[in-house]
């Protein structure tokens, strides 16, 4: 199977898994909602990080620039509410 199939499987798999974990379990209204949102907005991303490292050499270097940016705002958010 080829690589880009595998991970577009994967991605949509996982969704109806993981939207049904959050209906199914045990969540308030407002972790239930902010669930749902923040799966939907990383998945989304995953899906275009994808789609763009396999279209073109522009894409594959616009992926390593996305996960840097997600890398360091990662680290700072968690400087920042780690104290």
């Amino acid at each position: 199977m080829e690589t880009k199939k595998l991970h577009y499987l994967i991605a949509f798999l996982s969704f109806p898994i993981t939207v049904l974990h959050f209906i199914f379990g045990d969540y308030t209204t407002e972790k239930f909602v902010s669930g749902i949102t923040f799966y939907v907005i990383a998945t989304a991303m995953y899906l275009s990080f994808v789609y763009l490292f396999n279209k073109n050499e522009v894409g594959k270097k616009v992926v390593l620039w996305g996960l840097v940016f997600i890398a360091i705002a990662s680290i700072l958010m968690f400087l920042k509410y780690s104290k």
